[in-house]
Order: C-alpha cells, then sequence, then structure tokens
C-alpha cells in the first residue's frame, strides 16, 4: 500500500441545532468518516452536511456551518455554479463542502411505494411570458414500482418535453420538504390536481412565484396539452384531485 501524507484538522462541535427546519443525518451515519471537499468534489450519493467556512489550515480553527438539512447531493454544473442539490446554481465550484461520503451513509433501501426524485435539465421553448427561454434544474418525483435484486422500476410524475435527464442517479423524497411546499403553496411537486369544478386530472410540475407581485404559481402537466411548460397558472384555481371511489357492488 503507497504511503502518503495525512493532515488531521481539529473539529469542535459547538452547536448542534435540532428545531425545524434542521435536520440531523439519518440514524446510523459514521460521524467519523466526514470530510470537507471542494464543491466539485461532490459526488452522486454523498450525504451533504453543510459548508465549511474558509480554506483548510490546521493552525487555524473555522466555523462549519451544518445545512437547514441534511440531504443526499445530485451535484451538476450549471453555469458557473455547482447545483449539489440536483435544482439550485448555489454553490461556487471552489467553495468547501463538508459530507459524508457515499460509501459510508446508511445505504438507502426502497421498497414499493416509496417517493424517490430525480434531477431534469428543462429548456422550454419559450416562457409564459414570451421572454427568450433559459434552460433550468428540475426536481422529478416519482413512485417505485417494483424492487428486483436491487434494480428499480419508478413511475416518474408527468413529462418534461425538451428535457435531458443527466446520470445524477436518484434519492429518496424528502417528505418535509414536500410539506413545506404544500404549507407555502397549498401544493408540492408530484400532486395530482384538477381545475376547479374541472374533470381533467394533471400533475404538478413546478411551483414558482410570479415575477410582479408574487402569487403563487404552478406548471401543470395536462393531458393532451404540448405547451403545458410554456406557460404557469395561478394555483388558487387549482384543487387537488381526490382518488376515484369505487362503485358499490
Amino acid at each position: 500500500m503507497p504511503e502518503c501524507n495525512v493532515t488531521f484538522l481539529p473539529l469542535i462541535v459547538a452547536d448542534r441545532p435540532v428545531e425545524d427546519p434542521y435536520q440531523q443525518a439519518p440514524h446510523g451515519t459514521d460521524m467519523t468518516m466526514l470530510r470537507i471537499v471542494p464543491a466539485t468534489d461532490v459526488r452522486a450519493g454523498d450525504l451533504v452536511l453543510g459548508e465549511f467556512d474558509g480554506p483548510l489550515n490546521p493552525n487555524r480553527l473555522r466555523w462549519a456551518m451544518q445545512s437547514a438539512a441534511a440531504f443526499v447531493a445530485l451535484p451538476i454544473r450549471m453555469w458557473d455554479a455547482v447545483c449539489i442539490d440536483g435544482q439550485t446554481p448555489y454553490w461556487e465550484p471552489d467553495e468547501l463542502i463538508m459530507v459524508i461520503p457515499r460509501e459510508h451513509r446508511p445505504a438507502d433501501r426502497y421498497a414499493i411505494g416509496d417517493r424517490v426524485e430525480r434531477t431534469v435539465v428543462h429548456t422550454p421553448p419559450t416562457d409564459y411570458a414570451g421572454r427568450q427561454p433559459e434552460t433550468r434544474l428540475m426536481l422529478q418525483r416519482g413512485t417505485v414500482t417494483a424492487v428486483d435484486d436491487g434494480a428499480l422500476s419508478i413511475a416518474w410524475d408527468g413529462r418534461w418535453p425538451n428535457a435531458e435527464i443527466p446520470d445524477t442517479g436518484i434519492r429518496p423524497v424528502d417528505h418535509t420538504r414536500v410539506e413545506r411546499e404544500r404549507t407555502a403553496t397549498g401544493f408540492a411537486v408530484g400532486d395530482r390536481v384538477t381545475h376547479h369544478n374541472g374533470t381533467t386530472t394533471g400533475v404538478v410540475m413546478e411551483l414558482c412565484k410570479h415575477w410582479y407581485d408574487a402569487r403563487s404559481l404552478a406548471r401543470v402537466d395536462w393531458p393532451g396539452v404540448d405547451d403545458w411548460d410554456t406557460r404557469a397558472e395561478e394555483t388558487s384555481r387549482l384543487a387537488h384531485a381526490l382518488p376515484a371511489v369505487p362503485a358499490a357492488a
């Protein structure tokens, strides 16, 4: 085995937030495996705990800030940033990130009915205001329909036209985040909806705010509508689609 020099950095946990919305690493995580790496070195499946404030220096203590919730990375480069969460172009390429490598975090165990999500790179032909289209990263959710010796079959919610699926893997849906989406807008990505008093059922693919007055908007994949992704509609006009009730025998 080749020898290499190892630098040890002191780590002192001064405060560990436990109130909402902070979320600790999953039970069974070996915190001795925590590593500090540049954002560009975060891999799909790594457990992201937060960021490290400042360059690595064994002779100086710096702050390390836990993120609002530990999450599994779906990293992808976008413009001059790294989207570690699979959606947000937030992290600088050389920003230092605290992670538990995927080899050392508790393995995901999926069962039929589990909710998962993946990153989609979407480029609409134009947006609802007629402006120049802009490529953006979206999260698409789905449901595990079969598990066969580790291989999964997944029914993805809705469809994203003009989209690419990067090889960033999948991760379990954070149900706390889903509930926050519903609290803020009444709906979550993946919800089945209808127009009020309507019968056609669509799937919420994206939630956003109106550029002028911050009204809650949703892009809904309606069956038979090919350009739904260019338009957003007010969530106040939508209602949750109720499951069909079986007819009495």
